[in-house]
């Protein structure tokens, strides 16, 4: 054999061996993130659930008149709705009442308060109102203790710990509630305003108990987490790797009518993503009835989960506001990592 033709026979066999330990490495990989076995196996949500978020502090609304001996007064202020009071003057802040002590033993006109800002803890020093009927020092700011809502449940696991919303609760500056202390409790669905084309409908809800039957422990990118004090599902769901959603139908659990019940969808979008967000896929809905008695996605379905294939695959997040039988979904497996 030649010189020249032992070369070239090196070459094709060590470009065989290339082809060999490339496919070697890719295919099964691919294979194992396409149909991967799931990891998990929860029981499926689909029931509402009522939220109250506490921070630690009281939450700013919005500025507030007070009537003053010279009539009402707004002062400006350099604080803004979804800023967080802490402390007033060095003393802790948990509630309302903290902050009127506080001003009480205020000896000038101004107080200096611990104001978180999303993530920043600042600094800052107000000018206070003297109230004319009471002669009470005010801030006038309008401000809560907590944050309440209603959504849906996506999954529980078999410890009772669940998940719900698939998206955070937020405050007025679009930060993240800060859940020093939460609750969850029983919810009622009273009734449903319609979601039309320009403007999302709503699910009307109630807690049903002030007694709560679980805690809060997180909120995050991916919803809302925490733990029920008694809970007993039926049979158990996997719970789908990201890679495995598929386009097509599915159908997801909700309850518009103190019934929890499955809705036919499509899931007609799916992102790949390598970090978390509540906007993964977008579904729509193609169930008339649900169409009929909602107009489809509406505030307060949040977290209703998706199911595809006999398995979760995610969870309804948000509703197109043009088109309301539209709408987006995160993967079930983000919302599983915490």
């Amino acid at each position: 054999m030649s010189v020249k033709n032992i070369r070239k026979n090196y070459w094709i066999i060590a470009y065989i061996f290339f082809l060999v330990f490339i496919f070697g490495l890719y295919t099964p990989a691919n294979a194992q993130n396409a149909n991967a076995e799931p990891a998990y196996s929860v029981y499926l949500g689909g029931f509402p659930i009522g939220l109250t978020l506490k921070p630690k502090g009281v939450i700013v609304v919005r500025p507030a008149p007070i009537e003053t001996e010279l009539g009402s007064v707004v002062a400006k202020s350099p604080l803004s709705g979804g800023d967080i009071i802490e402390s007033v003057n060095g003393a802790e802040v948990r509630n309302i009442k903290d902050i009127d002590t506080a001003l009480s033993a205020t000896e000038d006109m101004t107080a200096k308060l611990g104001v978180r800002r999303g993530t920043a803890l600042l600094d800052i020093t107000v000018n206070l109102i003297r109230e004319d009927m009471t002669g009470e020092k005010r801030l006038g700011l309008r401000v809560r203790e907590s944050v309440a809502g209603v959504g849906t449940v996506t999954y529980v696991k078999q410890d009772g710990s669940f998940a719900c919303l698939g998206h955070p609760i937020t405050l007025e500056n679009e930060s993240f509630a800060p859940c020093f202390e939460g609750y969850s409790f029983d919810c009622k669905i009273l009734g449903c305003n319609k979601g039309v084309r320009g403007r999302a409908g709503e699910l009307k809800g109630a807690f049903s108990s002030s007694v709560p039957n679980g805690t809060l422990y997180k909120n995050c990118k991916s919803g809302v987490f925490g733990k029920f004090k008694n809970y007993e599902g039926g049979e158990l769901t996997a719970v789908a790797p990201r890679q495995s959603v598929r386009l097509g139908k599915a159908y997801i659990l909700a309850n518009v009518n103190n019934s929890t019940e499955r809705y036919d969808i499509e899931i007609v979008k799916t992102s790949s993503q390598n970090s978390v967000s509540d906007k993964s896929m977008i579904i729509r809905v193609t169930d008339k009835r649900l169409i009929s008695a909602t107009g489809g996605i509406v505030q307060g379905m949040s977290g209703s989960p998706i199911i595809q294939n006999n398995r979760l695959v995610g969870a309804v997040t948000h509703v197109f506001v043009s088109d309301p039988t539209k709408g987006y979904g995160i993967y079930a497996d983000w919302m599983m990592e915490n």
